[in-house]
């Protein structure tokens, strides 16, 4: 079978929420693909920013979490299909995909799957690149999950909120910056199967208005250079680790216009069309 192992954010209030009410619309998009595919979403906690949190993902980097979870599914599944004598199951393709906090997990579970590494097919991230004060920040830590012997294709859409990491991550994946965050010159090497997009899909607020391009990323690559609106010329100063990057996210922030509810807007167009366009499932 065709696996897709989701990872829910921060504020999900159960599991029957989470299938059922929660703004990402987990199973419609699924249904709306029309890939026969099987959704996995493990309840991970509920978290507020308030104490009283039990949303915890420390778990999932133990050794082989992700195997021992897979096991687990797989026998509860077959004795779902029939009870008496429950059938031997065995997954096909799996594929990872995450939303918003769930990215933290996402980063543990890759290294966790053990005999499932060689069916994982891709990862999606979902404006999830929260982490940049982890070590490493998110931004190196999938750069070199890519140039690693395990790395499959890997998407990620962002917002506003991940906008820094992600734009680090775009940089560094097409050549265009150091993991340090400083201009590559020369520029390096690209990784082609690194995925990394802004979070619209169709249409999308410009300078006031609907806009469409035909290529989204030459556009944001345009507003990168492009310095804030009303900003002031300052006189250079000497250069430190980063600026490169730091400098070209907050362009794109400044001169981007993200529509409202962006955040589940990218949960939900982008798993639906990941979904549609993954050659793996059918």
């Amino acid at each position: 079978m065709d696996l897709v192992l989701w990872l829910h954010g921060w504020y999900v209030k159960d599991h029957k929420q989470l299938f059922h009410s929660d703004k990402a619309h987990l199973r419609q998009q699924v249904l709306n693909s029309s890939k026969d595919a099987v959704l996995i979403a493990p309840f991970l906690g509920q978290k507020f920013k308030r104490a009283d949190t039990d949303y915890d993902l420390t778990d999932l980097k133990g050794a082989k979490w992700g195997e021992l979870y897979l096991n687990e599914m797989l026998t509860a599944l077959a004795r779902f299909q029939n009870p008496s004598s429950p059938p031997v199951l065995d997954v096909k393709t799996l594929t990872i995909a995450c939303h918003s906090g769930g990215g933290v997990g996402m980063r543990y579970l890759v290294g966790t799957l053990g005999k499932y590494q060689p069916k994982l097919k891709e990862c999606w991230g979902f404006d999830c690149l929260y982490g940049a004060d982890a070590s490493p920040d998110d931004a190196t830590f999938w750069y070199q999950w890519m140039l690693g012997k395990d790395a499959r294709p890997l998407h990620i859409v962002y917002g506003p909120s991940t906008l820094p990491q992600s734009v680090k991550l775009d940089l560094i994946g097409r050549g265009k910056a150091t993991p340090q965050g400083n201009k590559a010159d020369p520029p390096g090497h690209k990784i082609n199967d690194l995925h990394v997009s802004i979070g619209h899909y169709e249409a999308f607020p410009f300078a006031g208005q609907m806009v469409k391009v035909n290529d989204t990323d030459a556009l944001v690559d345009d507003l990168m250079n492009r310095p804030p609106p009303g900003a002031r010329p300052t006189k250079p100063a000497k250069p430190k680790d980063g600026d490169f990057v730091k400098q070209a996210a907050e362009n794109l922030s400044a001169n981007f216009a993200f529509m409202d509810d962006i955040h589940y807007f990218i949960a939900r167009s982008g798993f639906l069309s990941r979904l549609r366009n993954a050659a793996f499932l059918v």
